[in-house]
């Protein structure tokens, strides 16, 4: 592969924060590349529905990124579909290399979220796109008037459930623990549901199935349940496989940064679900997304590189 292009600013995920950040940077007249290996908005395409985003009141995540994205759109900020799969530090730049290009770029924000905690259970891996799904949103029409179940007791868990209600025949919830961890309103919510079963104390030990499609789940209980499908809702694990060469500062939850949102690296900077903190959500991670652009904003134009 071959140097492609330069950039000041590379913005490597398009969720909120990453798109929240293109927006200050373009409005300050410095002209960032976004990279992103899906679709923009990231976790806002699985989101059935949004209800503690100020100005957004119960409508779906989808629509929000469509929104986020299409402002993104109209300042003209590149936008390219590629996974990132390294990033090198080269002398004052770095090169952020994909699966197709390498670019090169002076300053650049992380906003690449995490990706989905895998089930634990014999043939779970084999069943992936088979019946076991991590996104409600994007397969649940496909078990219309079907048995399923949902694995978690977090809120992603309750929101699913509550999702495949509505289209599902009967939805049972595997919830680890004694008690669910959702908001009291999810809980609320996921009650009054008739088709909806919640199974307390309960793991599942194996997924079952014809070999093209799962049919029964075995729980630690000794409990088979016949299913169509399980969508899993068990939480996020850490997305660091292509930052890893630049031994940043980390955690077990993710990049540890300043109130600039300034990693352990000079011009290196991080923003929403990527990070290490205490509460993930849209809100906090737009905000974050515009202290980075912000910060490199002024870093930029402090120095002699700066070129509108």
């Amino acid at each position: 592969m071959k140097l492609e292009s330069n950039y000041q600013v590379i913005i490597i995920g398009a969720g909120p924060g990453g798109l929240s950040a293109a927006i200050y940077l373009k409005r300050a007249g410095i002209t960032p590349l976004i990279l992103e290996s899906n679709s923009p908005g990231g976790n806002l395409n699985k989101t059935h529905k949004i209800e503690n985003y100020p100005g957004y009141v119960d409508q779906d995540g989808t629509t929000l990124a469509f929104r986020m994205y299409s402002q993104v759109e109209e300042l003209d900020v590149p936008f390219k579909t590629e996974k990132v799969v390294s990033i090198k530090r080269e002398d004052k730049n770095y090169s952020v290399i994909t699966e197709s290009n390498i670019y090169s770029a002076e300053y650049i924000i992380l906003a690449s979220g995490k990706i989905p905690r895998k089930l634990s259970a014999l043939n779970a891996e084999k069943y992936e796109g088979k019946g076991i799904s991590y996104c409600t949103i994007c397969d649940g029409t496909l078990y219309k008037n079907k048995v399923v179940a949902i694995i978690g007791g977090g809120n992603s868990a309750m929101e699913s459930a509550l999702y495949m209600s509505d289209l599902a025949s009967k939805v049972y919830v595997i919830n680890r623990s004694s008690v669910l961890r959702a908001d009291e309103k999810e809980q609320r919510d996921i009650v009054k549901k008739t088709n909806v079963q919640i199974i307390y104390n309960s793991k599942v030990l194996e997924v079952i199935g014809t070999g093209k499609r799962v049919s029964k789940i075995k729980l630690d209980s000794g409990t088979t349940l016949d299913i169509d499908a399980v969508f899993v809702c068990i939480g996020q694990e850490k997305n660091d496989a292509y930052y890893e060469k630049l031994m940043l500062k980390t955690d077990n939850k993710g990049i540890l940064v300043n109130n600039n949102m300034k990693t352990s690296l000079d011009n290196v900077y991080a923003c929403g679900d990527v990070l290490s903190k205490e509460l993930y959500q849209v809100v906090t991670a737009t905000s974050e997304g515009a202290v980075a652009a912000t910060s490199i904003i002024k870093s930029i134009k402090n120095s002699s590189n700066f070129k509108i």
